[in-house]
Order: structure tokens, then sequence, then C-alpha cells
């Protein structure tokens, strides 16, 4: 008895320890905090939800306590960001990042990071200065480090000025085609086929899209037998494919603007969803500015938004005058250049070039230090082909210095939406569609982000490196951005589809544009409303109408004739399912989960049996060193839905593996593949979407804690919407935050976010909100009601 009362003691000493030890670093919301590196006393008052308003007498002072907060709550978030970028993982949780920090270490962001420092202007490296000392006093007052340094046995180290572009370099990685996944996809492609066959393959035009200025493409021609035929090859070509279906991890973002036109009151509304893959803490963390404006005679800056920590600065959002908004542009930011190398030389325009050499030492936890060797051009990282048959060197606006800045702070003090243009047209940011609305009723789009001239060519492809000077010889200037401004539609609509048009999009090039469906959804939802206000602007954000699939489900309906039906129960239930859908993407429908699966399955068929069939022309294919690529590889390029939807209203054979008879066959075999999948005909009645579509918003160390660390995740609910609805959600990512918002009435605004404010799993802030993200509830923009108040007082 006295050996269990001994045990039980003991291990209620080590819970009140970890429990004393976790409160140590839950974040101070009241009182007086002495702190040195501000000139001025600075309020920081907080609300039910954990929204700090910071009110300060200058902008380096408001940037101090940026830092402080952010530290405080979300430190350890800022320490992934640094050390993604930085390929740094390993050193902080062992050999498991150990090929990841291999493949980022190439890109020498460390580098570029302090290189961008010394770049800045006066007046931003002061902000810039006065919020590192803030994240570093934060940490510092904490009682004890953050919990997650605990698990993992770790010191956190402190901040730099150079750490906060790391983070920044972290959304180029998010947001960017590092890889360069499309121009090597088509690369090796256009070594096999002609162009026209890669143009079918990738086509630029599609059938939903919807530029700001419309304009019509020519759709690319159906590539003939002599170019494409699948049935040249015999059956066992096409035998034991490989690969699997993979959606990008990120789906893209919506944003949108209604013009004084359409409201009540005169001023424009500004909509925007972010979407990112989900974690926990969320990507965002919501802030407001109160100082005193730089000009004496202008009222007092006050900027409410989303900030992200590790910068200074408020994201997206609304200072009063203007609201401003993002999404991914997908322009052509990166590129290939076909190396001519011998030895240890590479030839440019001026002659041979040494190739640059260098070692990276990665430290590794818990094992000796790993030293990694890189070879890099002017141009450049090298990196190989997809085939591994060639070198290129992978260019990167991210890799220059000049693309990467604080100037988006100017927005804080912007007063109409052409004058937030201008301030995103010198932003250094990965480049964005940029939109913005100001409380006069203007509204208008352009890039946030620094754009290169191009030449007349398609840098989708690999470059020749005689080409390679002139394609990016210099940054185009604000008046040379495209733009767009108070369309006579009154509205102004992106999701990461194609934008522009005309002499636009030649600026921008592409990228890997998203398809279409969910930015004409949208386009087509804002034209038919008469007259907006936020009410109209989160229906048409929570829409989750299933347009797009309803083409998939019509498929498989033609599909599933009554003698295909005949004396099969499982296909007899599916068409029965199919027909009674509800049209949306809704988490109790059967419907919609059926129409979805048959997309994904005949979708992943066409791609592994082309993906076998091109790769087969190629000489590597035969040789014992090819690469082991996975059939399914030409995901890698773009709008490959488009191509899928063409041979499938047009159905030619030489496209048909011949596996099938017809197409017809396929389909039916993807349908029976589907009730197979999910537990045949008695299993369909409760495969709903919701079960697919379960949130899974986890914290990074959530799964190295048995059973408790489920405590640190959000809410494993269902949820409605898909990728291809403007309410666009997947299990790990979606909206990471959403703003509704009229420039000069906040007070109506509305805001979303999964997740809460603190990082930490004892703050009262850690899931507050997230099932008002989950549900579409209204909650407000704008900070509510103080609840806390802290004073970081200046210091001896």
């Amino acid at each position: 008895m006295r050996f269990f009362l001994f045990i039980f003691s003991l291990l209620l000493i080590l819970f009140l320890w970890v429990i004393n030890t976790l409160r140590g670093s839950l974040p101070t919301l009241d009182g007086n905090v002495q702190v040195q590196g501000i000139d001025f006393p600075v309020t920081i008052e907080r609300d039910s939800y954990g929204v700090p308003s910071i009110i300060g007498n200058n902008r380096t002072d408001v940037a101090f306590a940026t830092g402080y907060l952010h530290a405080q709550e979300r430190f350890f978030q800022m320490d992934l960001g640094r050390r993604n970028s930085a390929g740094e993982l390993s050193e902080l949780v062992g050999s498991v990042a150990l090929e990841h920090d291999k493949r980022q270490r190439k890109h020498r962001f460390r580098l570029v990071a302090q290189q961008a420092e010394t770049l800045l202007p006066d007046k931003h490296l002061q902000i810039l200065n006065a919020y590192t000392k803030g994240v570093n006093a934060g940490l510092t007052d904490l009682d004890s480090k953050p919990f997650e340094y605990w698990l993992l046995n770790v010191e956190p180290q402190p901040w730099t000025n150079e750490d906060t572009f790391l983070t920044v370099f972290s959304m180029y990685l998010d947001l960017n085609d590092g890889d360069a996944g499309l121009d090597k996809a088509k690369g090796y492609l256009e070594q096999v086929v002609p162009r026209e066959v890669v143009e079918f393959l990738s086509p630029l035009s599609t059938r939903w899209d919807s530029p700001l200025v419309a304009d019509s493409l020519p759709a690319p021609a159906l590539p003939d037998s002599g170019q494409v035929n699948l049935r040249d090859k015999p059956q066992s070509t096409y035998k034991n494919l490989t690969g699997t279906l993979v959606e990008e991890a990120a789906i893209g973002s919506n944003n949108w603007a209604v013009s004084g036109a359409l409201t009540h009151h005169g001023g424009a509304i500004v909509e925007n969803d972010m979407h990112l893959s989900h974690r926990v803490p969320n990507v965002w963390y919501r802030t407001q500015f109160r100082y005193p404006h730089p000009d004496n005679n202008q009222p007092d800056v006050r900027i409410t938004g989303v900030s992200l920590p590790g910068t200074p600065i408020i994201v997206v959002g609304s200072n009063g005058s203007v609201a401003w908004s993002f999404t991914n542009s997908y322009g052509d930011w990166v590129d290939l250049v076909t190396l001519d190398i011998e030895g240890n030389v590479y030839q440019t325009n001026e002659g041979f070039e040494s190739l640059y050499q260098w070692s990276e030492t990665i430290l590794v936890k818990g094992q000796e230090p790993v030293i990694v060797d890189y070879q890099s051009t002017r141009w450049g990282p090298v990196v190989e082909s997809l085939s591994g048959d060639k070198q290129y060197a992978l260019r990167w606006t991210a890799h220059n210095p000049n693309a990467t800045n604080l100037n988006l702070i100017g927005l804080e003090t912007a007063t109409t939406a052409r004058q937030a243009m201008t301030v995103a047209s010198t932003s250094g940011i990965p480049p964005q569609n940029f939109t913005a609305g100001d409380r006069h009723g203007s509204i208008g789009w352009t890039i946030a982000g620094r754009i290169p001239s191009r030449l007349e060519l398609d840098s989708t492809y690999p470059l020749p490196w005689d080409q390679a000077d002139l394609q990016w010889s210099r940054w185009l200037t604000t008046d040379e951005y495209p733009a767009v401004t108070n369309l006579e539609s009154h509205r102004i609509w992106t999701a990461n589809a194609r934008v522009a048009s005309g002499d636009n999009y030649k600026k921008l090039g592409n990228g890997g544009y998203a398809p279409g469906p969910r930015q004409l959804q949208i386009r087509n939802a804002l034209m038919s409303l008469e007259q907006a206000d936020e009410d109209a602007m989160l229906a048409v954000a929570l829409d989750h109408r299933a347009i797009y699939m309803n083409g998939w489900r019509q498929l498989a309906l033609d599909a599933l004739t009554e003698p295909e039906r005949a004396d099969n129960s499982g296909r007899q239930s599916f068409y029965r399912y199919l027909s009674e859908w509800s049209g949306k993407a809704a988490v109790d429908d059967v419907g919609y989960r059926l129409a979805r699966e048959f997309n994904d399955s005949v979708t992943l068929k066409v791609l592994q049996s082309l993906g076998r069939y091109f790769f087969s022309l190629s000489e590597l294919s035969l040789s014992e060193s090819s690469p082991d690529i996975d059939d399914s590889w030409l995901q890698r390029l773009n709008h490959e839905e488009e191509m899928i939807w063409r041979l499938l209203d047009e159905r030619p054979m030489h496209w048909l593996s011949p596996q099938y008879e017809s197409w017809n066959e396929l389909l039916l075999e993807s349908i029976d593949d589907v009730i197979e999948t999910l537990g045949g005909e008695s299993g369909l009645a409760q495969a709903n979407w919701g079960l697919r579509n379960t949130a899974k918003i986890n914290h990074p160390l959530s799964s190295a804690l048995p059973v408790i660390g489920q405590w640190l995740n959000m809410p494993a609910v269902p949820l409605s919407g898909d990728i291809w609805t403007p309410r666009a959600q997947k299990p790990s990512s979606g909206v990471s935050e959403r703003i509704v918002v009229a420039p000069g009435r906040e007070a109506d605004g509305i805001f979303h976010m999964p997740g809460g404010q603190s990082g930490h799993p004892l703050s009262p802030f850690y899931k507050l909100g997230y099932m008002d993200w989950v549900n579409g509830s209204k909650t407000p923009f704008l900070p509510q009601e103080t609840r806390y108040t802290l004073t970081l007082q200046p210091g001896d």
C-alpha cells in the first residue's frame, strides 16, 4: 500500500510540476511590465477573444509591442517559420527533417535575408530593430520557455532581424513553385512529343476562364494519332500503374471587391479568404494598431487586420480609409535555365564561367553535423531535370534580395485604393493579386510584389542559356504594373485563376494558374447581386454549391444507363444517390461524395495511363538507371482538368489506353472502383462528404504525444465546401482567415479564423473562434470590449 501511495505521490508531483511549468509560459495579459526598447508607454487592450489593440505614441513602439505579443503567444510557430526556409529544422527536431533541410539549403535564404536587411531604408530598419527587440523581450519575460521546447528538450534561440525575412521566405515557399515542377514537366515532354501536344496537355485557356477584362484565347487542337497513340503500345505497357492523385496542399485564395455603386453607403466592400495549409496555432494573428499619424495634420492611424507572426506588419485589413486583400497570383516567378556544363564551367553569353561551389553544414539534433555540397550559376542553383538527364539553373525572384522588403507598411496610411495599389507595386512579398477598395467607393486590382521584366517567349518551358540574361534584366516600374480600376461592372474578383488578359497577362506569365471553376462561380454570384452589403458578401464566401462537380455527376449518370445498372445493385444505389444529391458540397450529402470520388478515380486513371505512355517514349524508360517516376507525374502540369474534359467530350480512341474498349468502359470501371472502395453497396449510405472532409488541424507536435496529443489539435469536425467551391475546404487546408469589411464602417465587418489567438493550450484563447469559423457564424471584425489591459513601460 505504501508503495502505491509513493508512486501516486510522485505522479501527482510530476503532474503539478508539468502544469506549473506550462502555466509559466502563458503570456502576461494584465498589469505593467518594464521593458527596454520603447520611448513611451504602450497600452495593449485585449478583448474576450484575445485580440489586442496596440496603442502607442509612435510606429516603432507599436512594432516593439507587436514583437512582444508574437513571442509570448506564438514563438514556436515563428521559430518553425524561420527554420523552414533556412533549412535548419534538423537542429530542432532531428534527422526526420534532414532531407527537407537539404532541399532548402540550395536557396541560401539566410544569406538572402541578411542582404535584404542591408537594403532597408532607415525608417523601416528602425521598425524592424524595434520588432526584434520586442520579440526577445517577450520571450525573456515568460516565466518558462514555451512548452514545445520542453517537449523537444531544447532551448529557444533569440530572434534576429534576418529571421523576419526568413519568415517571409517561408511564405514564398508556400505560394510559389520553388521546384519549378511545371517547367520540369514541360521540359521533359517537349523532348518526346511536339509542343502542340504539350499545349493540349497543359492548356492556358479553359472553359472556366473569367479574367477581369474578358478575352477569348484559342483552345489547342486535339493532337491526332500521328502525334499521340496510346494504342500503339501493348496492353502490358500499362500494367501495374503507380502514383496517387495528390491535391495541392494549399488550395489558393478568394478575394473580391464591390464599388460604392452597389452599396447603400457609397463605400466599397472588400472580402478576402486566404487559403493555406492549416496548423495549430493558425497562420495569422489578429491585431489592431493605433498610433499618431506621421503627418501631424492627419488623424491617428487605426488599422485592423491580421499580422504574420515573425513580421511587424498587418498583412490584410482596413485602416478606415482603405481595405485590401490578397490571393496568390500564380504568375511566372520561377524559371529554369538549360545549362551547358563542361566540368566545373558553364556557358554564358560572355563565354565559359566557373560554377560557384559551396558546402552547407546542417546541424542535426542528437547526431553529427551533415555536410552537403551545392553548385550555383549566375542565374541560380543547379538542379536536375524531371528525368535526371539534364541540368538546369533555378531562377526565382525570391533569390534576389531586392524582392523582399517591408514596404507594405505604407498601406497603414494609404487613403485611397489608388494609393494602396501604388504601395503594393513597390512591396517585397511573394507576388499576390492585390484587391483594394476605399471609403469613397473606388476599387482596383494590381499585383503586390516585385515583377521581373520578361521576353516575348514561353518561359513555362526551360529557357536556353543564351536568353536567360535578358529574360529578367530588371524590375517593372510602378507605372508599368498591370492594373484594373473601377470596371463598368463595379466588381473585381480573383480566386487564383487567370485574372489578367492582353498586355497585363504578358507581364505576369503563367506560373500554374488554378483552372477556374471557383473563380467563375464567385464572379457569377457577384454579378447576380443588385445591391451588396456584408451579409451578401458572406453568403458568396460560404457558397458551397457544387456547380463544377455537377458535370462529373452528369457524366456518371449518363454512363449508368439502364442496361448497365441491370442486375447490379451497387450501380443502382450509386445512381440513386447521384440522382438525389443536394447540389452542394454538404457534409451529409452522399451524392456529392460519390461524384467527387468518381471524379478522382477517372482523373487518376487517365493521368496514369498518359504518364506511362509519355515516359515510355523516352530512351530513359529502357535504361536501368532511369529515375523512379510515378505514372501520375502529369499532375505537375497545369490545367490538366481542361485536358481531361476535352478527352471526355471528344472521346478519341487514340488517347485511350488499350486496357479499355471504350471510354465508357473506363467510366464504369471507375464507378465500380468507387463502390468497392467505399465498402460496397451497403457502405454507400454512410459515405457522406463530411466523413471524407473532416477537419484535421493539428499542432506539429501532437502526434508525438500519445493520447494527450489530441488535446493540442482543433476539433475534428466535418466541413462543408470543397476545392471547387467558393467555400474552399479540405481537412488540412482552406480558409486561414476571412474578412468582410467596408473601410470606414469596420464596426459592421465580419471576421473568421480556424483557431484562436494563442499558441498555448492553457490559454483561454487557444481554440476560441474555431467553431465560428466552422459554422460561418457572423463574428465582429473589430476588437470588442476590453477585458485585459497590459501596459509596457519604458525601462531604465
